[in-house]
């Protein structure tokens, strides 16, 4: 009578086994990895780095899809309405995460309640690049441009209540010219006024800028963090030119939607971290200005409220009207 009960038990495991729905740790489909930005930005060129990368590693198709528009909060709201199958994640930058919430009165989710946090991918720099039509090339001449130039004391930024937003006022509080800030749709249309001189000065990111400066057709002024990049070590800190509260580096992250299964986080953050160690990976990173920095779901989540506690105090003190 035992042995017919255990058996019948076995039975009745496998039955639930086989009506059960498939884990998210089990989907085989094609996964999708949302951009808050248009094509050629820094943040889709890191997506299809990564991405291809992790399509060999994970053995699924993998796909970049922009959904540019308000900074990434398009593709954030997008994402957070996503099935946690493990179809749709996303790559951003933390401004999605952590400047959006500390800008906007209702971005339209919760950066830590709405979202899975899946694995840190890099950290970069912030610079401030100027168009090569102006005759400057460091503070001291630009500041004299400025001040000679009041009516175009303009910056270009990828989007509105920016980090970048933020560091030029206070690069322009430093120079003693107040400068305005014009807001795009991402780092790429930005690039493309700075190059043809419609800007004469722009807040992005090492990545998009670097093989513009190395060619000549723009010059990187200095750059965010507490020592030069190691790819474009010709560059000054904002730091060692006088520039204070530029210091930070920003980084990039995956993020998917809310209830995501632990089976995936954990085999997504495997994939990830086997993707960064990988040399071929890290050089490419690398020569954009990015350094490789691996960070697990745990760490990720630390990032997010390390970041919001760092620039909520500079947000607030800036003056800047929430949206």
């Amino acid at each position: 009578m035992k042995l017919i009960q255990r058996m019948t038990s076995y039975f009745l495991l496998l039955l639930f086994a086989t009506v059960l729905p498939a884990k998210a740790a089990d989907y085989a489909g094609t996964v999708r990895i949302l951009v808050g930005f248009p094509p050629g930005g820094a943040t889709d060129v890191v997506a299809r780095i990564i991405g291809e990368k992790l399509r060999v590693i994970m053995n699924q198709p993998v796909i970049v899809e922009n959904k540019p528009g308000a900074g990434g909060m398009i593709a954030t709201q997008q994402l957070k309405a996503a099935s946690p199958d493990g179809s749709t994640i996303m790559l951003t930058i933390d401004h999605s995460h952590v400047i959006i919430p500390l800008t906007f009165k209702s971005p339209g989710y919760d950066p830590l309640r709405d979202f899975t946090a899946l694995a840190g991918v890099a950290s970069y720099y912030n610079v401030m690049a100027l168009s090569s039509t102006i005759p400057a090339k460091t503070p001291t001449e630009f500041g004299a441009w400025l001040k000679a130039n009041p009516g175009k004391a303009n910056y270009g930024i990828p989007a509105v209540g920016s980090v970048p937003q933020f560091a030029g006022l206070l690069v322009g509080q430093s120079l003693g010219t107040p400068m305005v800030s014009i807001p795009y749709k991402g780092g790429a249309p930005l690039v493309q006024d700075l190059l043809g001189g419609q800007v004469p000065a722009g807040f992005l990111s090492l990545t998009e800028s670097i093989e513009h400066h190395r060619s000549g057709k723009m010059h990187v002024m200095a750059v965010s963090g507490t020592s030069r990049a190691k790819s474009a070590p010709d560059i000054p800190t904002f730091q060692e030119l006088g520039i204070k509260g530029v210091d930070k580096n920003p980084w990039l992250a995956f993020f998917g939607p809310k209830g995501m299964q632990t089976e995936f986080i954990d085999r997504f953050g495997r994939a990830v971290s086997t993707a960064l160690a990988d040399p071929e990976v890290v050089e490419k990173l690398s020569k954009l200005g990015n350094v490789a920095t691996y960070a697990n779901s745990t760490q990720l989540q630390e990032w997010v409220t390390s970041a919001s506690l760092h620039w909520g105090p500079v947000i607030k003190a800036s003056g800047f009207e929430l949206q």
